[in-house]
């Protein structure tokens, strides 16, 4: 491992001696301008990428009309996963991982409400209207200390902070799901923003039976979300928002021939008041109330028995954030609570007898979390800037309490107004864990927050950083190795079905053990010209080790992905028309093989290899999207998308399965592995109508 990031390291450094022995003279001949801790080249087109130079990565609500678009839309989750250090998802995966964190061990936020299940749809659509948001800013390395409670990476969606002063609205209907905002103006400096969505899946799937005429149960599915902001300017210097979002999901699958019918719903509820105040003569302060809950429920029923497993949690948090502003350094400071509610996933059953059926759910889980903390941003001289970052938090439940403090500090040197180079380390502590049975980010994964078992998971980062702006702003690269080490990683130490215990307990499940995620991302980007665009890259690793697991022997994360490349492409040859193309390839994930199946009596037992050594075959699909803008009619806009998801039919397995065939001829047992895939190109169309 030593010797990898050493290679890492050396790449870094000599790509950091050419580019400042290629632009050395260019310090005196650009103008520049500095705003906190972002650079802003003087002259330079908008951009749907932002945040390459200050080694932050933002997307702007504005202008993401014109990125790719998954099923006929523009979806920022999706998005995201093109971004280097973000590694692409498997089909049927919602998990995003960042930096080789496992999803549960992000924070993702909406207009500072927690969002616990980001996806509909199994990861197809997340549940963010791009029409209804302003921008997303995501946060791999460098955190400031106002985030807490997590051990990977951020993501903070907002909605937006400006009036408009005419009622403005979009419809987009598609094969799959229909959606739509309107913003209402209310006075001079109000306004209403609302924005629905709708599937009708289960039509279409009813449709393909009745053609089928088969006898086939398909299953039935929908999704539904809504989002309704209000937004004040009391004054110039003051704002007043409040945000809310409701969705839910729904699957339901029957198999007539045995009589048994499965579900999974669960459902995303989030709130919050903000109040901005942001003086002309200086800097102001922020405070947040929200309130978010995440519920799931998976039931089987088999007459006369049935089972449901709920599990579900709920937050109420209050946060405040103020600045100070000085000659050559600003503080920023503040301090958050959060009260947690957590029902840990659990078997209820009824219908076969008293040794199984359930008698009393596990206790929820009242904890409370807070924190306070503090940054100082501190500028010698221009081209060096040092961050240093403190946080105190902790977290109580019943008896339980455990606090720590957690230093980040961050360096950034500017040699030239279009060059930065960034290092820095840092500590993140979570006291709400995600537990993974499926280890595919779906709803079957529940929370449980720190006990007298169950401890923090701990994160020590390191980074280095190099960007550079090239033309004038046309062309950006950056490159930023990366090293953590992980303490306190949970893991489900059974099947799902392990549960039905009459005296379960959530925490003898739950094993603890260490980790660390280490890599290289390289990002090259286009932004100006009728065709631009980005190239990821990601050179990592995610290593557990677990002593309950092969005596503590360390072995690859499920997730862990070698190569993770992305290619996004744009091109706009008309004012009408806009093509654009993704390409995805990443190394296949991580499972533990069956090596062999033997009898004992007439029970057929497997037996499995060392745990995650063999790999999926390797992921890669191209997505195509072509839209055409109508000639306008007054303030009505008009456009046609035709998209393809995986354009080239590539049947990415969703698992492989241990099948058997047995020889009469030669009294042989014939094993082999078939890998199963979901599905292959899937089409779209869709009709957008603004005004």
């Amino acid at each position: 491992m030593q010797r990898r990031f050493i290679r890492i390291i050396a790449v870094f450094i000599a790509a950091a001696a050419a580019a400042i022995r290629s632009y050395a003279d260019e310090r005196d001949s650009t103008r520049h301008d500095r705003i906190d801790e972002s650079v802003v080249i003087s002259v330079r087109e908008s951009k749907q990428l932002e945040g390459v130079m200050s080694g932050r990565l933002r997307l702007d609500g504005a202008n993401i009309s014109g990125l790719p678009k998954f099923l006929g839309t523009t979806d920022i989750l999706k998005t995201i996963q093109l971004l280097p250090g973000v590694m692409a998802s498997g089909e049927m995966d919602s998990g995003i991982y960042i930096r080789g964190g496992d999803p549960g061990q992000n924070l993702i936020l909406f207009d500072g409400a927690k969002i616990y299940a980001p996806a509909h749809l199994f990861g197809f659509f997340s549940i963010f209207n791009s029409d209804h948001i302003s921008s997303a800013t995501i946060i791999k390395s460098g955190l400031p200390t106002r985030y807490g409670g997590c051990a990977s990476g951020i993501i903070d969606i907002s909605t937006s902070d400006t009036t408009v002063t005419e009622t403005e609205g979009t419809i987009t209907a598609g094969l799959i799901a229909t959606y739509g905002t309107l913003r209402i103006p209310i006075g001079r400096k109000s306004q209403i923003t609302a924005s629905g969505r709708g599937t009708y899946m289960n039509y279409i799937l009813k449709g393909v039976a009745k053609v089928m005429n088969d006898g086939s149960d398909l299953p039935e599915y929908g999704f539904s979300d809504v989002n309704l902001t209000w937004l004040s300017e009391i004054d110039e210097s003051n704002t007043l928002k409040f945000n809310g979002y409701y969705g839910q999901d729904g699957l339901q699958m029957y198999h007539g021939q045995y009589g048994v019918s499965a579900g999974m719903k669960w459902y995303n509820a989030a709130a919050s008041a903000i109040w901005d105040s942001h003086p002309s003569d200086g800097p102001g302060n922020t405070h947040r109330i929200s309130f978010s809950r995440y519920d799931n429920n998976i039931s089987i029923d088999r007459a006369p028995a049935s089972l449901t497993m709920p599990s579900s949690v709920s937050d109420l948090s209050y946060s405040g954030l103020a600045a100070l502003r000085f000659r050559q350094s600003r503080l920023d400071f503040g301090a958050d609570y959060t009260w947690h509610h957590t029902e840990v996933q659990y078997p209820d059953i009824t219908g076969l007898n008293s040794l199984i059926d359930s008698q009393q759910a596990p206790e929820p889980y009242d904890t409370h979390e807070f924190g306070i903390y503090a940054d100082m941003s501190v500028w010698f001289s221009y081209p060096v800037t040092i961050n240093i970052g403190l946080r105190y938090g902790g977290a109580v439940t019943g008896k339980t309490f455990y606090s720590g403090i957690e230093p980040r500090i961050s360096l950034a040197w500017t040699p030239l107004p279009s060059m930065q180079f960034r290092a820095g380390i840092s500590r993140q502590r979570q006291n709400l864990n995600m537990v993974s049975i499926s280890g595919m980010g779906m709803p079957t994964d529940f929370w449980i927050p720190v006990t007298d078992k169950v401890r923090p998971q701990i994160t020590d980062a390191v980074f280095l950083g190099l960007s550079h702006s090239l033309c004038g702003g046309l062309i950006e690269y950056s490159i930023e190795p990366y090293f953590s080490l992980l303490h306190n990683v949970l893991e489900y130490d059974g099947a799902m079905f392990d549960m039905i215990n009459r005296k379960y307990i959530p925490e003898d499940h739950v094993i603890s053990g260490s980790g660390r995620n280490y890599g290289v991302e390289i990002m090259l980007k286009k932004n100006k010209g009728r065709i631009n665009g980005w190239i990821s890259y990601t050179l990592g690793r995610a290593e557990r080790s677990f002593p309950e697991i092969m005596d503590g022997a360390v072995f690859p994360a499920k997730h862990d992905r070698r190569h993770n490349l992305s290619v996004t492409c744009n091109c706009e040859p008309t004012s009408r028309w806009t093509f654009s193309a993704v390409f995805v390839y990443a190394t296949g994930t991580a499972y533990t093989p069956p090596v062999g199946i033997y009898l004992i009596g007439e029970n057929m037992i497997q037996e499995y290899g060392p745990h995650n050594s063999a790999r999926m075959p390797d992921y890669h699909r191209l997505d195509l999207s072509a839209t055409y803008k109508f000639k306008p009619k007054g303030q009505c806009r008009h456009s046609l998308n035709i998209s393809i998801y995986n354009a080239y039919a590539r049947e990415n397995p969703l698992y492989r399965d241990l099948r058997f065939s047995y020889d009469q001829q030669h009294k042989t047992l014939d094993l082999q592995l078939e890998s199963v895939s979901l599905y292959s190109l899937v089409p779209s169309l869709s009709y957008t109508f603004e005004f």
